[in-house]
């Protein structure tokens, strides 16, 4: 994962907030690190960047080897540089989108699996469940406990933000009505 902190300066107004890129068709989606997406979501929603900035995510969807990273210590030079060698394909795929893109980075942040590992408490850095489409769907939310639901990218509709946000107004919508939600929001001032 890349998040970066961009000068917005000159972008074209027509960028588009989501992209994704293929390198090669014929190696497949699931070739390490031949699909990169983007996001950009202050192209949409300013307020996720100081005024003239823009925020940006870029990744690969899941298929990070692990086992490259295993064994590395994250304070190592190793683990620094392999880091910097695996983001190379996220930079070139934004050159692709945004050529001046590394002049105007102003905050780079590597995200790995042993990052996942780590702050997200994934096992072997998984980003979200690898459930084939031929053997069914994500989980729903409810559980055996009254009450308790549960939302993220584990359950359906699955891995990333909007599926994610989708999963928690599913969990909401099971709870109370969409009136009463507006009803509850009016309330509080936040009509």
């Amino acid at each position: 994962h890349l998040h970066l902190g961009i000068d917005g300066a000159g972008l074209p107004p027509d960028l588009a907030c989501h992209h994704i890129l293929v390198n090669d068709w014929e190696a497949g989606i699931t070739a390490p690190q031949n699909v990169i997406l983007v996001s950009i979501p202050s192209l949409i929603d300013p307020s996720v960047a100081p005024p003239g900035k823009h925020a940006i995510h870029v990744y690969t969807p899941g298929n990070e080897p692990y086992e490259l990273w295993q064994n590395l210590d994250r304070r190592s030079a190793a683990y620094l540089s392999q880091k910097a060698e695996r983001a190379e394909v996220m930079w070139k795929a934004l050159e692709r989108i945004i050529p001046d893109i590394r002049s105007r980075c102003e905050v780079e942040l590597v995200g790995t699996p042993l990052t996942h590992e780590r702050y997200l408490r994934r096992d072997r850095g998984t980003y979200g469940p690898a459930i084939s489409a031929a053997k069914g769907f994500f989980p729903t939310g409810t559980t055996p406990i009254s009450g308790l639901l549960c939302c993220g990218d584990s359950t359906f509709p699955g891995i990333g933000l909007p599926a994610v946000a989708a999963s928690g107004i599913i969990a909401a919508n099971s709870i109370a009505t969409v009136s009463q939600h507006q009803a509850l929001l009016k309330a509080i001032g936040c009509s």
